[in-house]
C-alpha cells in the first residue's frame, strides 16, 4: 500500500477564538493511501492542547507503509484490527491513528462501491443538522457573524472566563427559534454559577459544554446543579476509555475523531454513550471536508452534531458533504464522499 502525506495550512474566514487561544491558521495532515488503483483519503487536525504536532503526525504516518504491507483490508473487522495493532507504531498520536483509520474506511468503501455509512451502519446516510459556532468576537465582528446564520437551527457560542452571556442574548433576540448551546472550553472556574444559571434560564439553551477544566471533574455536579440544561464533556472525554466515567460528572459528551483516534472508536463511543443513557455529540476541530465527512457518519447515531469545521474555513482543500442553512447533506459516490481538490 502506497502512503503519501501532505501538510496543508488552512485558514478560517474569521479569526477563530476560544477561551484559551485564537486561530488564524491551522496546519492539518492529509493522508493518501493507494492500493489496486483505489485511493483512500484521511486527515488529522493536530491540536497542541492534546500534545499533537502536524510534522510529528506526518512523520509517524510516513512510516506506516511497511506495517500495512500484506495486511488484507477486506472488511470492517480488518480495519478494526489495523486500528488496534497500529497503535504500537503510532503511539502516542491519536491524530495519526485517526488519519490512518479514516483513510482505510474511505478506501474500503470505494473498493466495495458502498458509502462508509453503509459499511458502518448498514443504511443510507441521512442529512444532519449541525451547530454553527460563533467564536469569541471582537467589537465589530458579531453582526456579520449573526448575519451568516440566517435560517440556521443550531448555534453554539464560545464563552470566556467572564461567563458573560451578552452574545447569547443577542443571538436569542435575532433568532428566537434557534437551539443555542454554550461552550466554555474549561473557562468557568471562577464564574458565579448562580448568576449564570439565572441568565441561561431567561435565554433558553440546549446544553452547556465543558464549563470547568478536566482537573475539576469532581466539582461539576455540585457547581452545575442549578444550570437549566444538560452539561456535556469535551476536554474531559478524549478516548473511549473516558466514556465509562462520564455519568459521574456529566450528562453527555462530545466525540472528536482526532481526539479518540478515528471513526472506529468514535462509533463505539457513540453506541456506549447511548447504552449509558447519556447525550452524545460528534464535534470537530478546524477541519476540511474529509474529516467532516467522517464525522457525519458518527452523526447518524448521536443526539447532536457540531461539524462546521470546513464551513468556517476560507480555503477548504477538499469537497464533500455540503453545509447549507446549518444542514449537512450527503455527497454522492462511494467511500466518505469527500475528495481532495488539489494533488
Amino acid at each position: 500500500m502506497q502512503i503519501t502525506t501532505r501538510l496543508i495550512a488552512l485558514h478560517p474566514r474569521n479569526v477563530f477564538r476560544i477561551s484559551r487561544a485564537a486561530r488564524r491558521e491551522t496546519v492539518n495532515v492529509f493522508l493518501r493511501i493507494e492500493r489496486d488503483g483505489i485511493v483512500g483519503n484521511g486527515e488529522a487536525s493536530a491540536n497542541a492542547y492534546y500534545g499533537e504536532n502536524a510534522a510529528e503526525v506526518a512523520r509517524r504516518l510516513d512510516g506506516m507503509a511497511g506495517f500495512l504491507e500484506g495486511r488484507g483490508i477486506d472488511s470492517v473487522a480488518d480495519i478494526e484490527g489495523v486500528w488496534r495493532d497500529a497503535w504500537a507504531v503510532l503511539t502516542p498520536s491519536r491524530a495519526a491513528q485517526c488519519a490512518l483509520d479514516v483513510a482505510l474506511w474511505d478506501w474500503l468503501g470505494k473498493r466495495e462501491g458502498r458509502t462508509v455509512t453503509e459499511l458502518a451502519l448498514g443504511r443510507t446516510a441521512r442529512e444532519v443538522g449541525s451547530f454553527a459556532t460563533i467564536g469569541i468576537s471582537e467589537v465589530g465582528e458579531l453582526e456579520g457573524k449573526i448575519a451568516e446564520l440566517g435560517g440556521f437551527t443550531f448555534v453554539k457560542i464560545k464563552s470566556d472566563q467572564s461567563g458573560d452571556l451578552e452574545v447569547a442574548r443577542r443571538i436569542r433576540a435575532a433568532m428566537p427559534e434557534a437551539r443555542i448551546a454554550i461552550d466554555a472550553n474549561c473557562a468557568w472556574a471562577e464564574v458565579d454559577f448562580e448568576r449564570v444559571a439565572s441568565e441561561l434560564s431567561e435565554i433558553g439553551i440546549e446544553f452547556v459544554e465543558q464549563p470547568l477544566p478536566p482537573t475539576c471533574d469532581a466539582d461539576v455536579r455540585r457547581l452545575c446543579a442549578g444550570l437549566p440544561a444538560p452539561v456535556l464533556a469535551d476536554e474531559s472525554c478524549v478516548t473511549e476509555e473516558d466514556v465509562e466515567r462520564m455519568p459521574w460528572a456529566f450528562d453527555g459528551f462530545n466525540i472528536k475523531l482526532v481526539k479518540c483516534g478515528g471513526l472506529t472508536p468514535a462509533l463505539r463511543m457513540a453506541r456506549r454513550g447511548r447504552e449509558l443513557g447519556l447525550k452524545t455529540m460528534v464535534g470537530c476541530m478546524l477541519e476540511s471536508s474529509v474529516l467532516i465527512a467522517a464525522g457525519a457518519v458518527v452523526a447518524q447515531i448521536t443526539d447532536y452534531a457540531d461539524l462546521d469545521g470546513a464551513w468556517l474555513l476560507g480555503d477548504d482543500p477538499a469537497r464533500g458533504w455540503t453545509f447549507e442553512g446549518g444542514v449537512l447533506r450527503p455527497a454522492s459516490g462511494p467511500g466518505l464522499g469527500a475528495e481532495m481538490l488539489m494533488g
